[in-house]
């Protein structure tokens, strides 16, 4: 009798050990996919913590994909804001669901990244508040540049030195993007020193082109990561601005953010 009990035991634990391997890898799949990207990623940890924050889709679904057959869905409602042990959005007046690239890129180098974006047909700005979808983050310290909404107007491509705007070019009308795919292209080198530089396009046209400049800040000496999805800053400036309306929800799709040493490393897929 005791062996059987053993044996129902031992069944037991290796029937929950299968079930938290398979939920698991079903996690991990429902983040990261190389369809999608080429890039290890990871969930910005002080993203909200809601189910639908960010799923991995399919085109079978009816969902749109810029290629193959999946894209990342993220979305943030009123009130959806995160933090972990250092850090709190939710009392910074901010809210966000980001994804962000596992490994630093290091000084001295040159980068390319990818990133293509699509804003449904029914999307609604939050603006006076500002929604990043697209950032560049220097480690411990602040970001160097953000593609933003910032007006409900234009898609705005923002060069940044310690946190602070230097250049602001307009990029795309929103309503330009709304039912289809936009696509991003970056190209940096970055560095303590004047020879690096900073070149956005969107859907081929240069945007920004900055030459001969410091694009790393001596603050810091551990890279850079660049950072996708939705992060909403200045939440309390709807309701200053709109009163009792309702905050929208946002939904945003990402596909084909990819990073690599050359233009077409990263856009090899985009004439699908």
């Amino acid at each position: 009798m005791l062996l059987i009990t053993k044996s129902i035991k031992n069944k037991v634990i290796l029937f929950l050990i299968t079930i938290f391997l398979v939920i698991s890898l079903s996690f991990a799949e429902a983040k990261n996919s190389k369809d999608v990207s080429n890039i290890k990623v990871q969930k910005k940890t002080i993203s909200h913590k809601q189910k639908y924050s960010l799923q991995l889709v399919s085109s079978k679904d009816g969902h749109p994909v810029r290629s193959g057959n999946k894209s990342w869905r993220f979305e943030v409602r009123e009130g959806d804001c995160g933090g972990d042990k250092k850090y709190s959005d939710c009392k910074s007046n901010r809210q966000r669901t980001e994804l962000q690239t596992k490994e630093y890129q290091k000084r001295n180098k040159e980068y390319w990244y990818s990133a293509s974006i699509y804003l449904p047909d029914n999307y609604i700005s939050v603006a006076p508040v500002r929604s990043v979808f697209t950032q560049i983050y220097e480690k411990s310290w602040k970001p160097i540049l953000m593609i933003t909404d910032r007006s409900n107007e234009w898609l705005e491509v923002g060069r940044m030195w310690s946190g602070e705007y230097v250049e602001m070019k307009k990029g795309i009308k929103i309503n330009d993007m709304k039912g289809k795919w936009t696509d991003i292209l970056i190209n940096v080198r970055y560095s303590r020193k004047e020879d690096g530089f900073m070149k956005v396009w969107i859907n081929d046209k240069l945007i920004l082109e900055s030459l001969n400049i410091k694009t790393f800040t001596p603050y810091t000496n551990k890279g850079a990561k660049l950072e996708w999805g939705i992060y909403q800053t200045g939440v309390s400036d709807w309701k200053r601005k709109h009163g009792e309306k309702p905050y929208p929800t946002m939904v945003v799709y990402f596909d084909e953010v990819n990073q690599g040493s050359s233009r077409e490393k990263v856009t090899k897929n985009l004439g699908n």
